[in-house]
């Protein structure tokens, strides 16, 4: 039987995410009422009828006489914005055939891309995460020719168990791609999902890094440089990340900048870049910076000292209060930080002070 709690088709094959939508029942089929016959146990037996035999048991095919296949090359209508949804008459006599999911997977392979998508919408309303053949079926589909195919794969693997999620990596990650996925919002929920299963989605680390400089929308840049800290260990994430900083969307940058802050000391590697990110146009990415140098604390002191001595008034005030916070480890900075005593910057001067207060005695 199909579910009760479908909902349109186009949700599934035309969604946005990875999550999973599954299209309306069809109307119930009524049942014509009981009628006594000859052979109905309940009338007294007639000596004279000859004997009968017993009928073959009832089969019910579809209405009209079509076979599985071709119900399923009917069973979705193009709504005409790009999704597809249920054709009452097929989806009625498919209830009736009641087809299994054993039927449905060989058709998974039908060279009619018709036939392929009706397998696989009706194989996601019968799939048991734990039916290890189901996930086997349905995790096959994000190879597929056809964009609304694969995103029935994707809704599938969105309720699969995180095992056979991790299995599914390899198959996710070639959907990064926009020539194989072109909805940004699904390669941004592809990317999420990787930084859900962190390291267990190292296989996928090479596409999410050349998404994150590479990909056309900057949600999805984003997304990958999030997912980056999560799936990476911190050496192999601090030179993605470090090219983050240098990208076109304020947005992205100040997930990059985010990103290096959680990876504390270990971000030292990226100290040059993250004491240039001082002078970015963005707020959040100067503040983010600044943050990410503090936690770095020493090894981040030589690239302060360049900025102190370069000619963005706004980056020098981030760097001395950077070098302020560092406090004792900063001592190299003294020199570079006195100058800044006689800042044309009111501000700056302060922080001066501040910072070598800070910082203590040579």
């Amino acid at each position: 039987m199909l579910r009760s709690n479908w909902i349109p088709v186009a949700l599934a094959i035309a969604a946005v995410g990875c999550g999973r939508s599954v299209p309306p029942p069809p109307p119930p089929v009524s049942t014509p009422p009981a009628v006594a016959t000859a052979g109905d146990p309940a009338l007294p037996p007639d000596p004279a009828a000859p004997p009968t035999t017993a009928a073959p048991p009832a089969v019910a095919p579809s209405a009209s006489g079509r076979g599985l296949r071709e119900l399923l090359a009917k069973y979705l209508d193009a709504d005409g914005q790009g999704g597809y949804r249920p054709n009452e008459k097929a989806a009625t006599e498919l209830e009736r055939l009641a087809p299994q999911a054993g039927q449905l997977s060989r058709l998974l392979t039908d060279p009619q891309v018709e036939v392929r998508r009706g397998a696989a919408f009706y194989l996601l309303s019968l799939f048991d995460p734990a039916n290890s053949d189901h996930v086997a079926a349905l995790t096959s589909l994000l190879a597929d020719d056809d964009r609304a195919i694969r995103s029935i794969g994707r809704a599938a693997v969105a309720e699969m168990r995180p095992a056979d999620q991790v299995a599914a990596v390899p198959q996710l990650a070639a959907l990064l791609a926009p020539d194989r996925e072109s909805k940004s919002d699904n390669r941004a929920a592809i990317a999420r999902l990787f930084g859900s299963l962190k390291s267990e989605a190292a296989p996928a680390l090479a596409a999410l890094a050349k998404a994150a400089v590479s990909d056309p929308d900057a949600k999805v840049r984003a997304a990958c440089y999030a997912a980056l800290v999560q799936v990476a260990p911190p050496a192999d994430a601090i030179a993605p990340l470090e090219k983050g900083l240098t990208d076109a969307d304020p947005a992205v940058r100040v997930v990059a900048t985010a990103q290096l802050r959680k990876l504390f000391a270990a971000a030292a590697p990226a100290a040059s870049s993250l004491a240039k990110a001082l002078g970015d146009s963005d707020q959040r990415v100067r503040e983010n910076a600044t943050e990410a140098l503090i936690l770095i604390g020493k090894p981040a002191v030589e690239p302060l000292i360049v900025v102190l001595g370069g000619q963005q008034a706004l980056a020098r005030k981030y760097a001395l209060t950077a070098l302020g916070k560092i406090g004792p480890h900063a001592k190299a900075a003294i020199p570079a930080i006195e100058k800044c005593r006689t800042d044309s910057d009111p501000e700056a001067q302060k922080l001066a002070e501040q910072a070598l207060k800070q910082i203590g005695p040579p």
